[in-house]
């Protein structure tokens, strides 16, 4: 970094600097004294001054600085650093706006920066944003994630549960003492540990993206603990089948009486380990060779296939007892000169959800085989039975994640290891077996 001139400290500032990142570009860095500091204003800020010419950063610098000194003088025992920094953020966009191109540089006068601040100070105490605002803001941003609408709904009725709950007008009066009395809200309310935890995931979630956009300086949900009086005992049982009730399922008359797509889509399910949609809206052409053996590509490249992330596009090798089972010549079947669903699925309702009809006919399948609702397992439960045994045979966690499409949390695995070969992935899944003998 090279440092360029520094301007002598001032009441409410320790040093202000003109430096040079490792990139060649300019910026403007201001030192906030002990007192602030103190009360939880930051050690300093940096802003780009949007070039690499000396020159322009010189004037450009003269502007920025009078900007910021102007606000950081107008800083009272009432202002929040939270505050502070949202005004600062506007203030800065407002000026670098008006930057010209790279050189030469307009240069922004005095008097235009007083004029501009003089309301500043007021600013400050009245920007705490509106939880409605807020709301608003984090939906629309999850929109344009590509998330879909259901998801999307789904946490803001979460969200506004506790907007209803807390009452305070503004995001930045939310503490963590609001946050655990909601929390002891949930568990009072009778809800399963599972949704009350996804709960607490959708509004920490929503504070997570405040505290991205400076309206509260942390999440007053992060370190809230989720006591869980479920994780053993019959609660366990229903994430994922057991023997018995897989055994009930597939030995059913009801089972074997229905079609050839249903019952593949339920061994899909379970030797694969996919997503319900995701095995619903596969197409012919999904169904691939790769290094010599057959395998699903997951993918979206037709219309209205969806994915739930990135690490979800993913080649996961067939099961071997799949392949035994027919599962080869059911795509034979089906296929035709172009690509055409490979189950009788189609995309339903508002969210195109390819599931949906699979998920109800399993649904009053169980119930007519006696595994009655809120304490069965469900057509997710495939995939968390396929993680299960998978965790069971101490597979390595970064291998499972690749087979299962999920995000892998350690930065070395996930960032910059290479994936793992379709053949080793087979191999770990082969050993995977539920039956010795089904009958498709």
């Amino acid at each position: 970094m090279s440092k360029g001139f520094q301007i002598s400290p001032t009441g409410l500032t320790e040093t202000m600097y003109l430096f040079r990142a490792t990139n060649c570009t300019y910026f403007t860095r201001i030192c906030f004294a002990k007192s602030l500091k103190d009360r939880g204003f930051p050690f300093d800020i940096k802003v780009s001054l949007l070039t690499k010419v000396r020159s322009v950063a010189t004037k450009r610098n003269l502007v920025i600085s009078l900007a910021v000194l102007d606000l950081i003088e107008g800083i009272n025992l009432t202002v929040s650093p939270d505050c502070f920094k949202l005004v600062l953020n506007n203030k800065i966009k407002e000026i670098r706006d008006k930057f010209d191109c790279e050189y030469p540089v307009t240069l922004l006068t005095p008097k235009y920066v007083s004029e501009a601040t003089q309301a500043l100070p007021q600013q400050l105490n009245t920007t705490e944003i509106s939880f409605k605002d807020a709301l608003a803001g984090f939906v629309e941003s999850k929109y344009k994630e590509n998330i879909l609408d259901s998801t999307v709904r789904q946490l803001a009725q979460r969200i506004e549960h506790f907007i209803t709950f807390t009452q305070h007008p503004s995001v930045y009066q939310t503490t963590t003492g609001s946050a655990l009395q909601y929390r002891d809200l949930l568990l009072s309310e009778g809800r399963s540990h599972k949704t009350n935890k996804e709960y607490l995931a959708a509004i920490s979630q929503f504070f997570k993206w405040c505290c991205l956009m400076n309206y509260i300086d942390k999440n007053p949900f992060i370190d809230i603990p989720h006591r869980n009086n479920e994780g053993t005992g019959p609660y366990a049982a229903r994430q994922r089948w057991q023997p018995q009730e897989l055994n009930t399922l597939l030995q059913s008359s009801v089972f074997k009486a229905k079609d050839k797509y249903f019952k593949w889509i339920t061994m899909v399910l379970l030797y694969q380990g996919v997503r319900p949609g995701e095995a619903c809206q596969l197409y012919t052409d999904d169904i691939i060779k790769q290094d010599g053996m057959l395998c699903i590509h997951v993918n979206d490249n037709k219309p209205k296939q969806r994915l739930k992330n990135a690490w979800s596009n993913r080649i996961i090798p067939i099961h071997g007892e799949l392949i035994e089972l027919g599962f080869s010549e059911f795509v034979e079947s089906v296929k035709s000169r172009r690509p055409i669903p490979l189950f009788n699925c189609t995309p339903a309702g508002q969210d195109d959800d390819w599931s949906k009809n699979y998920c109800q006919e399993l649904g009053r399948l169980l119930t007519k085989i006696d595994l009655l609702p809120n304490n069965r397992p469900s057509a997710y439960s495939f995939r968390h039975t396929f993680i299960d045994e998978l965790k069971q045979m101490e597979v390595n966690e970064s291998l499972v994640a690749q087979l299962v499409g999920h995000v892998h949390k350690n930065l070395t695995f996930g960032q910059y290891g290479k994936k793992f070969p379709v053949d080793l992935l087979a191999n770990k899944m082969n050993n995977l077996t539920f039956f010795e003998e089904i009958g498709v």
